[in-house]
């Protein structure tokens, strides 16, 4: 082995070396992690408000396992939103220091931008620290640094905490009216109108699917919009109709429930699965001159039939 060879290997060593004390730190205490901001847990906590300044307060309630918003509107509430804001709260802060009174508005927390309120515990927040940037938060007498994450979820409009199911949970498609199409289950088997034989049984069920699991994107007030038609939606056990009013928009597909007041907004390729059916592509036919003929546009329904009301 020649010596530089030798050398490369010792360097190499030395190295490795380096990068493990590096890592390990021997010698050095890792500070204590620092406690979160409630020892409340997720699975305890039955009702949330949020109260913000200018703005409707939050109300929310867990019920039979499911989270209700009880003001400013009664409806269900977005789970997908409340689970990790609970789960949230287990997480470590940054530091923490006891609470002086007089010294609360220079943290912005003698009257707080936002408070939560989980069961009976409040929770304050404040102004952020200049230097990294933390948020000031209190709970009880003592006031903690936080990231900011949590603020940043509260500080939503109510409407942010809306469930953005376009159907109520567990709830059973028995017929679906479309702009140009209407489907209706009939002893077990999905009937389209106008007849179509390009669209096949999995292309219908596939949409029927969609509209059970459809999510917006957002929900917000209803805005002024040029109407592209209606979508009228009957469930089992319920009496009336859901009814979507669909409103013209470049980029979204925006559906307006006109009895909830909220408008819907979900991506265009989302929109494509919810007002579309897929065709098959279909073979052509020689006919007796030997030319290519398409099949007759009257065995495959109107395209121009508009489902009555």
């Amino acid at each position: 082995m020649n010596k530089r060879t030798i050398l490369n290997l010792v360097l190499l060593v030395g190295i490795a070396a380096l990068a493990l004390l590096a890592w390990y730190k021997p010698g050095i205490k890792k500070p204590p992690a620092q406690p979160p901001l409630t020892s409340l847990k997720a699975a305890d906590i039955r009702s949330i408000e949020i109260e913000r300044h200018g703005t409707d307060t939050v109300k929310l309630e867990r019920e039979n396992a499911r989270w209700q918003m009880l003001a400013p509107r009664q409806m269900a509430a977005d789970e997908y939103l409340i689970n990790p804001l609970l789960k949230s709260l287990s997480d470590p802060t940054i530091s923490h220091f006891a609470a002086d009174a007089a010294q609360l508005g220079q943290y912005g927390l003698a009257d707080p931008q936002v408070r939560l309120r989980l069961n009976n515990t409040e929770i304050d927040f404040g102004n952020t620290e200049p230097l990294q940037g933390h948020r000031y938060v209190k709970v009880g007498d003592t006031v903690y640094l936080t990231d900011g994450s949590l603020f940043y979820r509260l500080s939503h409009d109510a409407l942010w905490w809306v469930d953005k199911a376009l159907l109520p949970a567990n709830a059973r498609i028995t017929a679906l009216q479309l702009p140009n199409a209407t489907l209706t289950l009939k002893n077990g088997k999905w009937q389209l109108a106008p007849a179509n034989p390009d669209i096949s049984a999995d292309s219908i069920q596939k949409l029927v699917d969609a509209w059970h699991n459809a999510r917006a994107q957002d929900v917000v007030a209803p805005e002024q919009g040029k109407s592209a038609g209606e979508v009228a939606i009957e469930l089992a056990g319920k009496s009336a109709p859901v009814r979507f009013e669909i409103l013209k928009n470049p980029d979204f597909l925006v559906l307006v429930r006109p009895d909830l007041n909220l408008e819907y907004r979900l991506e265009q390729d989302e929109g494509k699965a919810l007002l579309h059916l897929e065709t098959a592509a279909r073979k052509t036919t020689s006919g007796h001159n030997g030319k290519k003929e398409m099949p007759d546009a009257r065995t495959a329904g109107s395209r121009n039939h508009t489902p009555g009301h």
